[in-house]
């Protein structure tokens, strides 16, 4: 059997390749260097375009607030299970919440509800004297002002999504969805309007949560055009969340407290009835020692007890539930707050060194991409060479 390494009588040598490989790559140097007039003109090209950007760029200012998310039957559970003993009551398991899960807390930001309280935050802007929110910015005639990032959407809208424009011109204005309620009563379908959902669609770019598994913290981050507005916005995200988070984590707690404190006061109620029917049988009755008397103070006795036993036993039901609220009750630590920003998150450096890059690797890949196509047979550009 012949040996595979003999091809057409042959020796195979596996510095053969390298030495190809080696020779490819000085090959497409040389054409490089051959066309460094082509490269040169669109590598100009780019870095006008890039000097443009550069300059045209809005800034940009990132606020940030880490914060670590804790239960609040950690910090308190012993202490109030101490009060529960004192005052007779066992908490039992009540006292061992499950925390969320970090998972969470991204997800509120797609809340609807959550979305609608947050482009309705006030913000202070340079441009005017009283604070506007982003929703107001984008629906309000008053603050609908000409500007250069208006002119360039504009410009885009009709040149780049022509297309877009007119198949929208056709369809026509969407809408705003209505969700049929009875009267008297809120509508258990949380819904946008077309302004809100534009509205939504900047806001998904501005804020945004970073959750860190291995550490365990989480980072929100607020992009906004002002110092200032970045802040409040980064903080106005950590009050709603902290807002939401406790409203879903005690959900259930707190309609068990309800329902306990309607049970308490009904309880109550016929408590205070019946000791006052009691002492009235009493009054009316001091001195008679008929056994129709002794009867019926036995039935209001034994009527009182029963109700005194249970007013008795909601109030420590009722004591219980408030402090099962109280110990689930999250409590997001900020490890650190919110602070202004002091530097632009946005570098015209960095995006005019981006522009560079790209026109480097623009101009080199449309040579080689020309000379490709010219190899497959096309007369395509015309005066390539």
């Amino acid at each position: 059997m012949e040996d595979q390494n003999v091809n057409n009588g042959t020796q195979y040598n596996p510095q053969m390749d390298y030495k190809e490989q080696e020779i490819d790559f000085k090959a497409i140097g040389l054409r490089l260097w051959d066309k460094k007039k082509f490269i040169l003109k669109v590598f100009v090209v780019f870095c006008a375009l890039g000097l443009a950007a550069a300059l045209l760029q809005q800034p940009k200012y990132t606020a940030t607030c880490t914060f670590v998310p804790q239960s609040g039957s950690k910090s308190s559970g012993g202490s109030l299970s101490s009060l529960a003993a004192m005052a007779g009551i066992n908490l039992g398991d009540m006292s061992a919440g499950q925390d969320l899960s970090p998972t969470i807390y991204p997800q509120l930001l797609k809340n609807v509800d959550f979305r609608k309280e947050l482009m309705r935050v006030p913000l202070h802007l340079k441009k005017y004297d009283e604070p506007v929110s982003m929703y107001e910015l984008m629906t309000d005639e008053r603050y609908k002002k000409v500007t250069f990032s208006g002119v360039l959407g504009a410009v885009k809208k009709y040149t780049i999504g022509l297309p877009f424009t007119i198949i929208a011109a056709i369809k026509g204005k969407p809408e705003d969805v209505v969700v049929p309620v009875e009267e008297g009563k809120s509508s258990p379908i949380s819904t946008y309007t077309q302004d809100e959902y534009k509205c939504t669609k900047v806001l998904d770019k501005m804020v945004s949560v970073i959750v860190e598994k291995k550490e365990g913290y989480l980072t929100i981050s607020a992009t906004h055009g002002e110092d200032v507005a970045s802040a409040e916005l980064c903080k106005a995200t950590f009050d709603l969340m902290d807002k939401y988070v406790t409203n879903f984590k005690l959900m259930n707690a707190r309609k068990n407290e309800n329902y306990i404190r309607d049970r308490y006061e009904e309880a109550k109620a016929d408590y205070e009835a019946k000791q006052l029917a009691l002492a009235r049988f009493v009054d009316a009755n001091r001195g008679v020692l008929t056994a129709t008397a002794q009867v019926r103070h036995d039935q209001l006795m034994a009527e009182y007890n029963m109700s005194s036993s249970l007013y008795t036993e909601l109030s420590k039901q009722l004591l219980q539930a408030e402090m099962k609220v109280k110990e689930d009750t999250p409590v997001l630590s900020p490890v650190q707050g919110v602070s202004v920003p002091m530097q632009k998150s946005n570098s015209r450096a960095k995006t005019l060194a981006i522009w560079v890059f790209m026109g480097i690797i623009v101009s080199c890949g449309l040579v080689l991409g020309f000379d490709w196509l010219r190899a497959q047979g096309l007369n395509w550009p015309k005066k390539w060479e």
